[in-house]
């Protein structure tokens, strides 16, 4: 299972009422959302520099510490410096920004590897194509991205109707928009999908990695729906 800071100090990383970092550590539910950290974080070859866009609360952040000896993130929220501290405790060194995914504040060709876990489903279809070109400028030639996006169904509605959360005011796009705007940018090499196989009705989260390709890739014709 991912690994996480102790629960006392996680919770002084919390950024917001609706943070949902308090479902990592559920008796139940915990391991379904710490398998988004481990399946990400596995389709992730070690490197020098990773960037995790959305980093939040910074559930990814150990285990990015373990594989990357440079470990940056950025986020709208202003938590960067209190969060920074609270890992340092632990002798993880994090390099936090605030920004956002469709302006990073980063050189291009910076990073290894780029992660953006439960983070793009938040932004409308239309700004999908944006994110993805600026993580293709921040990776450097022959770099990765990986992504997880949460399903975007009945099913999901109805859990996080049970969470208190109504889906459709937090989630805009589903793996399928999201995906389809990383193809138009990137090789999408893996896909997994929780459950296994499952079709779109059933799925209640997906991870893909994409290859930044060392020439441009060829335009491709039309967009994927919902």
């Amino acid at each position: 299972m991912a690994r996480l800071l102790p629960l006392l100090e996680f919770r002084e990383c919390v950024i917001a009422d609706d943070d949902p970092l308090r479902w990592y550590y559920h008796p139940l539910l915990g391991r379904l959302y710490q398998r988004r950290v481990d399946v990400a974080v596995g389709l992730i070859p070690p490197g020098r520099r990773v960037l995790e866009v959305g980093y939040g609360s910074g559930t990814s952040l150990l285990e990015l510490d373990d594989r990357f000896r440079e470990v940056h993130g950025v986020d709208a929220h202003g938590y960067g410096g209190r969060i920074a501290e609270i890992f340092a405790r632990h002798g993880v060194r994090l390099r936090l920004s605030r920004g956002s995914v469709d302006a990073l504040p980063y050189a291009s060709e910076r990073f290894d590897a780029v992660l953006a876990l439960s983070i793009l489903e938040h932004l409308p279809v239309d700004s999908q194509d944006g994110a993805m070109r600026e993580i293709r400028r921040v990776l450097r030639p022959g770099g990765i991205v990986v992504v997880g996006v949460p399903g975007l169904n009945a099913l999901m509605s109805v859990a996080f109707r049970l969470m208190g959360c109504d889906i459709r005011q937090h989630h805009f796009s589903s793996p399928r928009v999201v995906r389809a705007a990383a193809t138009r940018h990137f090789a999408i090499d893996r896909v997994v999908t929780q459950p296994p196989g499952a079709p779109a009705a059933l799925m209640t989260y997906q991870w893909f990695r994409g290859l930044k390709a060392r020439s441009p890739l060829p335009p491709t014709c039309g967009t994927s729906g919902s």
